[in-house]
C-alpha cells in the first residue's frame, strides 16, 4: 500500500493565510494561473490581493531520484527557500520566500513546491537585443554578487529579472535552487564559466564580460577564456541533446518522469 508523506515548512509571520500553503499539493492543478509549463511548473494565485508565486518541481529522473530520497541531495524547493534567506540577508533581490512541502511515497521522493511572492513591474533580461546601458549595469551587478561570495549556477537570462528607472537599474535572481555561497574568493573557473550564460549573443557577451573586468580589476582578454568555455558548453550540449534520443535514456538523464 502506497503511503504518502508531506513536509510542510513555513516562513515565520508570513502573510499567507492559515493552511494556504499546507492546501497547495490540493490546489495546484486546478487554481491561479499557469506561467510556465515545462520541465517545471509554475501557478501565480491572488491571495487577499497579493500575487502568489508556486513553483511545483516534477519527479527527477530515477538516478536523482533515489539520491534525493536516501538524503545524498536536498530536495530543489528545500535549497531554494534556503537560499533565498541567504541572498536576502546578503543584500541581494529574490522574491520572498514562504515556505516549501515535499511529498514522498512510501519515502520515495515525488513533487515538491516553492512557494513565495510573485514580483510586480519587473521583467527578465531575455534573449532579445540589449543596450549597453543594461549590460553594464548587469556587469557591475555580477561584479558585486561575486564580491560577496554569491554565484547564481543558473545564471540564465530568464533567470535575472529587472526595473529600471531614471537611467537606474535594480536586479533580481529567480530559479535559485542551485547557488552557491562562498566565504573566500570564488575561483576564477567558477567565475569564468557563470560569465559565459547571461548574453547568447556573441557581440553582447564581449562587452559584458569586458565591463564585469574592468569593475573587478582583471585583464579584459578573460573574455577570451569565457568565448571558449562557452564553445565547450555549446559542444557538450549538442552531444547531450542526441543522448536523449536513445530509448531510456530519460531515466538518468534530466527529463522528468513526471509533471
Amino acid at each position: 500500500m502506497t503511503k504518502t508523506y508531506r513536509t510542510i515548512f513555513e516562513i515565520p509571520n508570513n502573510p499567507l493565510p492559515k493552511d494556504f500553503i499546507a492546501m497547495v499539493p490540493t490546489n495546484f492543478d486546478n487554481g491561479g494561473t499557469l506561467i510556465h509549463n515545462a520541465r517545471n511548473q509554475i501557478r501565480v494565485f491572488d491571495v487577499n490581493g497579493q500575487k502568489i508565486n508556486i513553483k511545483k518541481y516534477c519527479i527527477p529522473p530515477i538516478v536523482n531520484r533515489l539520491l534525493y530520497s536516501i538524503g545524498w541531495r536536498t530536495p530543489k524547493a528545500i535549497t531554494a527557500c534556503k537560499n533565498a534567506q541567504k541572498i536576502l540577508e546578503k543584500g541581494f533581490q529574490t522574491p520572498q520566500p514562504y515556505g516549501y512541502i515535499i511529498e514522498r511515497n512510501n519515502k520515495i521522493l515525488t513533487f515538491s513546491y516553492f512557494i513565495s511572492e510573485q514580483l510586480q513591474g519587473v521583467q527578465p533580461v531575455g534573449y532579445g537585443e540589449h543596450s549597453e546601458e543594461l549590460i553594464d549595469a548587469l556587469a557591475k551587478f555580477t561584479a558585486e554578487l561575486h564580491k560577496k561570495g554569491l554565484l547564481h549556477i543558473d545564471y540564465t537570462p530568464n533567470n535575472i529579472l529587472f526595473t529600471q528607472n531614471d537611467g537606474n537599474y535594480a536586479f533580481s535572481l529567480v530559479d535559485i535552487n542551485r547557488f552557491r555561497f562562498y566565504n573566500r574568493p570564488i575561483p576564477m573557473h567558477a567565475i569564468l564559466t557563470n560569465l559565459m550564460k547571461p548574453f547568447p549573443e556573441e557581440k553582447e557577451l564581449i562587452f559584458f564580460v569586458k565591463s564585469y573586468a574592468k569593475q573587478s580589476g582583471l585583464n579584459p582578454n578573460i573574455y577570451k577564456k569565457v568565448l571558449r568555455r562557452r564553445h565547450v558548453r555549446n559542444a557538450y550540449d549538442s552531444f547531450k541533446r542526441a543522448l536523449k534520443k536513445i530509448p531510456g535514456a530519460y531515466l538518468f538523464l534530466n527529463k522528468p518522469l513526471k509533471k
